[in-house]
């Protein structure tokens, strides 16, 4: 018997749906994808997730992750191969976007 996969319900041009995407792909984990019809979502996506906006990550122990930002950090604490969550680079991620925003204050 094979093992199920966690299941990402995602739309192809919503910027958190592509962080949540980016997530499980930069930590190399397996997911089954369903790209969902905004217009016309499943009702297995709305059972889990009532307020029917993507992304929306059910995990095979049924669990439901269903913020871009969260599940992001639930894929990166899986598996980090790139090492994106460690302090020394997430400090420097901030610096740059506290520099950016400094710039734009200006």
């Amino acid at each position: 018997m094979t093992a199920s996969l966690d299941c990402l319900y995602s739309f192809r041009r919503c910027p958190y749906a592509m962080r949540a995407r980016m997530g499980a792909l930069f930590a190399g984990l397996q997911v089954e994808l369903r790209e969902v019809t905004l217009k016309n979502k499943p009702a297995q996506m709305l059972a889990i997730s009532p307020k029917g906006t993507v992304p929306v990550l059910r995990l095979a122990d049924g669990a439901v992750i269903d913020e871009s930002r969260d599940i992001m950090v639930w894929a990166l604490e899986q598996q980090d191969p790139q090492g994106l969550l460690d302090a020394t680079v997430l400090d420097q991620a901030n610096a740059c976007l506290l520099y950016t925003s400094d710039a734009a204050d200006e």
